[in-house]
C-alpha cells in the first residue's frame, strides 16, 4: 500500500470462480483504466496552446471575492438523488461530496470523503470515512449518513433514476462511526466509479434530511460551498463553507449563479465583466469568444457527450430490422459533422471515443456494420422489407440543445432518398425527455452527457430490464454481454466485451449515434485563475481557483 497520489499496490492475487481477482487497499487515486476503467482521457490538453492546469501555477492564490457565473439552465430543484438533470448536478456538486472523487483528468478516482478503501472479495467493499468531516450546519459526517444515502437512493419513496443501479447493493454494515462495509448481491465493476460521481451518490445528512422531508430546496453538504440563496429561473447564490475539511479551501467567498438561458446575453455578460465564467452550446458561439483578449476560451478535445437517436422496437416499421439498418445506412455522419459542428465534433458508436478503451475511436466507427452510408444498398433493404415506397413517420427533438434539430432535418433529407418521409416534431426539452424515456414517437432524438462508466449510458439505453430502455430493445444476447460487462473487473476483458456490443448495436441497429459532441464550451474571464476544466464538464476545481 502507498501514499496518495501514487499507484496503489496489488495486495492479494486469488482465484474466484475460475476468474483472476485483485484485491486492492488503497489510501491514494487509482486509475480506472487499471482497474474499472471509464472515460480514458488522461494527457488531454485543454486551451489555445496552455492547458487551464499550467494556469494554476501562474501566482499565488488570493483569498476572498464572488464569482459570477452565467448558467445556461434552471436547475431542476436541488435534490441531487431526485434528478438526473445536469442543471441541478452541476449546481450541487458544489455543496455535496461523494466517497471518492474524479482527478483532473477525469480518468482516476482518489480519496474524499473515504480516505481509505479495499476489497476483501468481489462483492465486498470497505470505506474508512476521513475524520472530522462536517456538515454545512456543524454536524459531524458517520457512518450512519453514508447508510443513510444509499438506503434513500434505492427508497421508490425517492423516486431516483438511479434506483436500479443501487439495487446491487445487499447490505450496508456500519461497525464503527467511520467505517462503512458494503455487501453487493453480485461482482459490479462500475461501483467505484459512481462512489466518486456527486450525480450518483452524493452524500446527505440523515438528520438534515429528515428535517426537511427533501432536498428540492437545498440542504447540508460537506462540500466547498453552502447554500445561501435559491431563486428559481433567477439565481443560485453559495457562500464559502467555513467546515470545508481541504485546509485553506475554498478561496472563494462564494459562487453566484445567475440563471441566463439566451446564449447571445451569457457572451454578452462575460465580455462586459458582469460575469466571470460561463459556457456555450455552440461552436461559431465559441469561436466568436476567441477575438477578446481578457477571455480564456478553451477548445475541448473531448468529446463525451453522445447524441442518440431511438426507434420504437415494438411496432412497425422499426420493428423490422432490414428497416433500421436501411436508415442507418441512408445517413451520412460525417457530413454531419461537417455542416453542423464545424469539424469540432467525432464519429461514435454505441460509446463515445472519449470512452477508451472501451470504444471504438472516430476513425474506426465507419467501419461498423451498417454505419457508412450506401444509399443503394438501403433500398435494397427497404425493398425487401417491402417497403419500397417508403412511409411517413415522426422524428421528436428538442430545440434546447445546439445542433440537435439542424441535426434531425439533415437527417430527415437524407433518409428521404430511400423513401423515408419524416416529420419534425420540435417539443420543449422536459417534454422531449419524457417522449424519449416513455417511446412516445416512432423516432425521438437526444443528447446523453458524460457518465462515469461505460456501463451508465449503455445499459439503461439498450438492457431489456431496464426502466428506461427508450427504444424498448428486447436482445437476450445483448443482455448476457451488458451482464457480463457489468460483473468483470478486469478491463482488457472489459474492454473486449463492450466493443462485441457495440459491434452488435451496430449490426442490429438498435439506435443510431450520430456524432459525439462536447457537452459544453467553457470560457471564463482572465481574472479567474487556478481553474481547472475537466472532460466531464463539471466545475468541482472551483473549489481550488480564485479571483485576481
Amino acid at each position: 500500500m502507498q501514499v496518495a497520489g501514487r499507484d496503489c499496490h496489488v495486495a492479494t492475487v486469488c482465484d474466484d470462480d475460475k476468474k483472476n481477482w485483485r484485491v486492492w487497499v488503497m489510501t491514494g487515486s487509482i486509475s480506472r483504466r487499471h482497474l474499472l476503467g471509464a472515460a480514458g482521457l488522461a494527457g488531454l490538453g485543454w486551451g489555445i496552446g496552455t492547458p487551464a492546469s499550467v494556469l494554476a501555477a501562474e501566482a499565488a492564490p488570493k483569498r476572498g471575492g464572488v464569482l459570477m457565473i452565467g448558467q445556461d439552465e434552471n436547475p431542476i430543484g436541488l435534490d441531487p438523488h431526485k434528478t438526473a438533470a445536469f442543471s441541478t448536478s452541476n449546481i450541487v456538486e458544489h455543496i455535496y461530496g461523494c466517497l471518492l472523487r474524479w482527478d483532473v483528468t477525469s480518468t482516476r478516482v482518489e480519496p474524499d470523503l473515504a480516505t481509505a478503501w479495499e476489497n476483501p472479495d468481489p462483492r465486498t467493499f470497505i470505506f474508512h470515512l476521513r475524520e472530522g468531516v462536517k456538515f454545512h450546519n456543524g454536524d459531524e459526517l458517520t457512518s450512519e449518513d453514508v447508510k443513510f444515502t444509499f438506503q434513500r437512493l434505492v427508497d421508490p419513496a425517492t423516486r431516483s433514476p438511479w434506483k436500479s443501479i443501487f439495487s446491487v447493493i445487499s447490505a450496508i454494515e456500519t461497525p464503527d462511526a467511520r467505517t462503512v462495509i458494503f455487501r453487493l448481491e453480485h461482482p459490479f465493476a462500475p461501483f467505484l466509479n459512481y462512489l466518486a460521481t456527486v450525480r450518483y451518490t452524493a452524500i446527505v445528512s440523515a438528520a438534515d434530511v429528515k428535517q426537511r422531508g427533501d432536498l428540492v430546496k437545498g440542504g447540508v453538504g460537506t462540500g466547498p460551498f453552502m447554500l445561501e440563496e435559491f431563486k428559481p429561473d433567477s439565481l443560485v447564490r453559495l457562500k464559502r463553507n467555513p467546515f470545508y475539511y481541504e485546509p485553506g479551501l475554498p478561496y472563494l467567498d462564494g459562487l453566484d449563479l445567475r440563471i441566463i438561458p439566451d446564449e447571445g446575453s451569457r457572451m454578452a455578460a462575460l465580455r462586459s465583466g458582469s460575469v466571470h465564467l460561463t459556457w456555450l452550446s455552440s461552436p461559431d458561439s465559441a469561436m466568436q469568444m476567441r477575438a477578446a483578449s481578457n477571455i480564456v476560451s478553451p477548445d475541448p478535445v473531448s468529446f463525451s457527450r453522445l447524441l442518440l437517436l431511438e426507434f420504437d422496437q415494438r411496432r412497425p416499421p422499426f420493428s423490422d430490422v432490414r428497416v433500421r439498418r436501411a436508415f442507418s445506412q441512408a445517413i451520412n455522419r460525417e457530413l454531419l459533422l461537417k455542416v453542423i459542428w464545424r469539424g469540432r465534433a467525432a464519429l461514435s458508436a454505441a460509446l463515445p471515443p472519449a470512452q477508451a478503451p472501451f470504444s471504438f475511436a472516430s476513425n474506426e466507427v465507419l467501419g461498423l456494420p451498417y454505419l457508412k452510408e450506401d444509399v443503394a444498398a438501403a433500398k435494397a433493404l427497404m425493398a425487401e422489407a417491402g417497403l419500397s415506397s417508403g412511409f411517413e413517420t415522426i422524428f421528436a427533438v428538442s430545440p434546447a440543445n445546439y445542433g440537435d434539430v439542424q441535426i434531425a432535418q439533415i437527417i430527415q433529407q437524407q433518409v428521404a432518398r430511400i423513401g423515408i418521409r419524416i416529420k419534425i416534431v420540435q417539443k420543449e426539452w422536459g417534454n422531449l425527455v419524457a417522449d424519449f424515456q416513455s417511446t412516445e414517437s416512432p423516432i425521438s432524438m437526444a443528447g446523453l452527457v458524460w457518465g462515469p462508466d461505460p456501463d451508465t449510458n449503455i445499459s439503461i439505453r439498450l438492457d431489456s430490464k431496464s426502466p428506461v430502455n427508450p427504444g424498448k430493445t428486447a436482445d437476450p444476447v445483448l443482455d448476457g454481454m451488458l451482464l457480463e460487462a457489468r460483473q468483470t473487473y478486469d478491463v482488457s476483458r472489459r474492454a473486449e466485451i463492450y466493443r462485441s456490443v457495440q459491434q452488435r448495436v451496430a449490426e442490429m441497429a438498435y439506435v443510431i449515434t450520430p456524432c459525439a459532441v462536447a457537452i459544453r464550451w467553457e470560457m471564463w474571464a482572465n481574472t479567474l485563475r487556478g481553474y481547472q476544466t475537466i472532460p466531464s464538464a463539471q466545475r468541482v476545481y472551483l473549489r481550488q481557483a480564485w479571483l485576481e
